[in-house]
């Protein structure tokens, strides 16, 4: 990398501090979302917080017009791109949502490609700036060489976290940097670059930038059918009535108290929760394997699967069927033990009805997924089902122990609920963070 000292270099020539440093912690983040498992907290930027991406969209229009009339916006406009990339990707899933495989690998890795440029860009950007501060310049065959660096440098991410197609995209956009090195137009002087600079051109390409990147996130975001293409009822808007309802028994007044057979109570409580522990195990199973199929589809990798996981997965759930059996047999007696007005007998029937409402869920899912299977788009649905349930099979639980909560907390009842409260909670938090359809 070269670079010259020249003239004093004018702040309308480079973008502010504020917004490098900004566009930086959102490239970064968007980067690390792209390549990453669905469970991470942050996951919460295109998930429900999907709409901060709206916010942002506002902040680079206010912060548009700031820089066009400080003269600035033209230098800071490769910024601009990050906040108007946000909105479409929090709705990529719905995007490729009905398409076949082959635009569906088209679709994402432009998608992509554009992710992993941001980065590149903020750090030419202020590397550039740093240089400019000491009244240096940054030659545009040294820009160019650094944006290949960088990228050459994110290609192990393509190979450990996407694959072979991802790899070659980055490949394409190399040669194209290295190309336009080589033989691209005139220097900083010539009339397409001077016109690139332009303020009011640099404001015409923001606004249209803004109204493309708002028009498709209000569209898919809207779009009829289930959400982020789940066909789980827990994430379609039109199938929350199918939803176990938590109102359907009420909470006794009376106060907890030890029962007369805490052990069996105790032996009631503890089978439901494993049950339910093996059919997420037998969920997990197809969830994971099934993404890992799609993602092997998608992205060509070579991501290894449990031999025939369906089958796998569903021996487990197969397994999980027959403990429920076991386990209703033992809250039966169980319940005989306690008063219609006892807490713990309000929690069993809750339990016992929650339990039957999830596994008159399982054979759909089973028909569903077998259905989605039989095309590799396909695969993308039958891991969402799976991953949709598994989240609400844990958010449903947890709703019913807040719901318990008095009884499940009782200091003397700890023997009782105690293994009942932590098997639920792990439960719980097995999908808690996961982004369902990203």
């Amino acid at each position: 990398m070269t670079s010259t000292v020249g003239p004093e270099i004018r702040v309308a020539s480079r973008p502010p501090a504020w917004l490098l440093v900004s566009t930086g912690v959102l490239a970064l983040t968007i980067l690390a979302l792209a390549v990453a498992e669905t469970d991470l907290k942050a996951h919460y930027l295109i998930d429900q917080g999907e709409f901060i991406s709206v916010v942002g969209l506002a902040f680079i229009f206010v912060a548009g017009i700031y820089l066009y009339r400080s003269r600035q916006l033209a230098a800071s406009l490769p910024l601009a791109f990050a906040w108007l990339l946000y909105p479409i990707i929090t709705q990529g899933d719905q995007i490729i949502d009905n398409l076949s495989i082959t635009p569906m690998r088209v679709v994402c890795h432009v998608l992509l490609a554009a992710i992993f440029a941001m980065p590149v860009a903020v750090i030419v950007m202020t590397l550039r700036y740093g240089m400019e501060k000491t009244r240096r310049t940054l030659g545009r065959a040294a820009k160019l060489r650094v944006s290949a660096a960088l990228l050459t440098a994110e290609i192990w991410l393509a190979y450990a976290f996407l694959g072979t197609l991802m790899i070659v995209t980055l490949v394409i956009m190399i040669a194209g940097v290295l190309a336009y090195d080589a033989w691209g137009g005139a220097g900083d002087t010539d009339q397409a670059a001077r016109r690139l600079r332009g303020e009011r051109f640099a404001l015409a390409v923001l606004l249209v930038g803004l109204a493309v990147s708002g028009g498709t996130y209000a569209a898919y975001k809207n779009a009829p059918g289930a959400y982020q293409g789940s066909p789980s009822f827990f994430m379609d808007p039109s199938q929350q009535a199918s939803n176990y309802h938590l109102d359907r028994g009420p909470v006794p007044a009376r106060a907890a108290a030890p029962p007369a057979s805490p052990d069996a109570v105790a032996a009631a409580l503890t089978a439901y929760a494993r049950t339910l522990d093996r059919l997420l195990a037998g969920y997990h199973i197809l969830d994971r394997n099934y993404t890992y199929d799609f993602h092997n589809a998608l992205f060509l990798r070579h991501q290894e699967l449990l031999p025939d996981y369906r089958a796998a997965g569903l021996a487990r759930v197969a397994d999980a069927r027959r403990m429920r059996e076991d386990a209703d047999a033992t809250a039966a007696a169980a319940r005989a033990t306690l008063k219609d007005d006892d807490p713990l007998a309000a929690l069993l029937d809750d339990l016992r009805a929650y339990v039957a409402f999830n596994f008159d869920r399982a054979p759909v899912l089973e028909r569903m997924s077998g259905a989605f299977e039989r095309s590799q788009a396909g695969l993308q649905h039958a891991a969402h089902l799976y991953e949709g349930e598994s989240k609400y099979l844990g958010t449903g639980l947890s709703q019913i122990v807040n719901k318990h909560r008095a009884v499940v907390d009782a200091p003397g009842l700890a023997p009782v609920t105690g293994e009942f409260a932590a098997t639920s909670r792990a439960i719980y938090e097995a999908y808690a963070h996961h982004v369902v359809g990203f």
